[in-house]
């Protein structure tokens, strides 16, 4: 069964790993079900790819993830610029991904939450 393991980006760097949440999660489920099903509710919106409030940061694992939706590609490139104030330059667009539209294949991940200032 595939873990999902949740990070909040919006905290120091060196406190992450005691703030950690690790679940296991249902293959092919879609992250943010996933994770609301064991109690772990993310920031959302829409839910339905438009709106971006449920974005996370890919930090492992994004081979595990199933691709992009047209969708969740045109949100995330809309995304992008506004986000560099929360998350900074260093983070490319297939790094970041919907909760409400990605599925876990297989495997491990590691998502970053970015929380609004």
């Amino acid at each position: 069964m595939p873990t999902v393991s949740v990070v909040d980006l919006s905290i120091e760097l060196k406190e992450i790993e005691d703030t950690q949440k690790v679940v296991k999660v249902p293959e092919g489920s879609v992250i943010f079900d996933a994770l609301d099903d064991q109690d772990i509710t993310l920031p959302h919106g829409c839910l339905s790819g438009s709106c971006g409030s449920c974005r996370v940061v890919i930090l492992e694992g994004i081979e595990n993830i199933s691709a992009p939706s047209v969708v969740e590609a045109d949100t995330i490139s809309s995304l992008k610029e506004s986000l560099k104030s929360l998350i900074g330059d260093k983070i490319v667009s297939t790094d970041l991904r919907l909760t409400c539209r990605a599925k876990v294949l297989s495997g491990s991940i590691k998502i970053g939450v970015v929380r609004k200032n």
